[in-house]
């Protein structure tokens, strides 16, 4: 059937309106429906379907790179059985959180139990997704995760150091994600990148940007290690009001990457007027256009981008913004990993 790119508002197609080609699609969006572990607000495991549906109103032509969309990107339905999962698990989680928020008294036998079996539902979820990450990279195709919460990141990441030895993150985010098993979770969406650190060892550097809300223990952990670079937004709006610019800066950051890297992008990393329903909004943050400015500094660098997570978005039912800013920042991402392919 005659595809015409300048039509792409057929929901009947994929995303971004392009046509359901999962053989011929260079990049496979894997959306992971999951946010069983967030501690302030919860409704990202809704995101995935949220940006599909806000995907049709993004033109495919881009100035910098018209064409890469051509190479393909499909949209990967998510197995029905991982939202069930969450619901009910999630139930679970909300009740534990609000007794260590609201109780100095120790979780009884019944939510120490409850606990557990949430901790294991994390395990099947990152089973779910080292399995589908797996299966994209054995057929020689790049993975691009969409959330969902945070902690969706660790089993994408340890399958892609298996393949990219000694491959870089770029963490943009509010939070430094560094914390030890934060409200007894396991695997919390605020201990994703402590546990990467201490059980991916093929990753061979965490940069973090825009981070400006985190603990003593994190700072500690992020000073104490060889492997993370952290740009804090403090940090770079002093330097950016001594008048320094953001190509220097972004080319600084980009630098510390080795050659082959994973973006992993929260959207609480951006401004919170970008995305108001993220689980936890912080004030100050990146604008669109600087997001965009450094995924293309990592591009012009000559590094190849072997994946990425688009994670925390919080649709609102009234009206589409978060999931609008997302998807057009999903599309970005999307257009420069293929283009960063050597």
């Amino acid at each position: 059937m005659f595809f015409n790119p300048d039509n792409n508002y057929s929901k009947n197609n994929g995303i971004f309106g392009l046509p359901k080609d999962e053989e011929n699609a260079k990049l496979i969006l894997i959306p992971v429906p999951w946010d069983v572990t967030t501690s302030y607000r919860d409704g990202t495991a809704y995101a995935p379907e949220a940006i599909l549906d806000a995907s049709y109103q993004i033109d495919l032509y881009d100035i910098s790179l018209p064409d890469e969309w051509r190479k393909g990107i499909y949209y990967q339905p998510f197995e029905e059985w991982i939202i069930d999962m969450n619901s009910f698990e999630r139930r679970k989680s909300k009740i534990i959180i609000d007794h260590l928020e609201n109780s100095d008294e120790p979780l009884s036998e019944r939510l120490e139990r409850a606990q557990r079996e949430v901790n294991e539902a994390c395990v099947q979820m990152n089973s779910y997704v080292e399995a589908k990450v797996a299966d994209c990279l054995k057929k020689g195709k790049i993975p691009g995760l969409i959330g969902g919460e945070h902690s969706i990141s660790l089993m994408a990441i340890s399958e892609i150091a298996k393949r990219f030895p000694n491959v870089g993150i770029l963490q943009i985010d509010a939070h430094a994600d560094l914390r030890k098993n934060y409200l007894n979770f396991e695997f919390s969406h605020a201990s994703v990148m402590r546990n990467v650190i201490e059980r991916v060892p093929n990753v061979g550097k965490l940069v973090q940007i825009a981070v400006r809300d985190l603990c003593s223990e994190e700072a500690k952990f992020s000073e104490n290690s060889e492997k993370i670079d952290t740009f804090y937004m403090s940090n770079l709006n002093e330097r950016l009001f001594e008048g320094d610019n953001w190509k220097n800066l972004s080319n600084e950051i980009v630098e510390k990457l080795p050659e082959n890297v994973y973006i992993s992008f929260d959207i609480d990393g951006l401004k919170p007027s970008l995305c108001p329903h993220t689980g936890t909004p912080v004030p100050d943050g990146l604008t669109f256009e600087q997001s965009v400015f450094i995924i293309k500094t990592i591009l012009r660098s000559g590094r190849k981008i072997v994946g990425f997570d688009l994670v925390e978005t919080g649709p609102d039912q009234h009206n589409q913004w978060d999931e609008t800013i997302s998807s057009r920042l999903l599309y970005q991402l999307c257009i420069h990993t293929l283009a960063s392919q050597k």
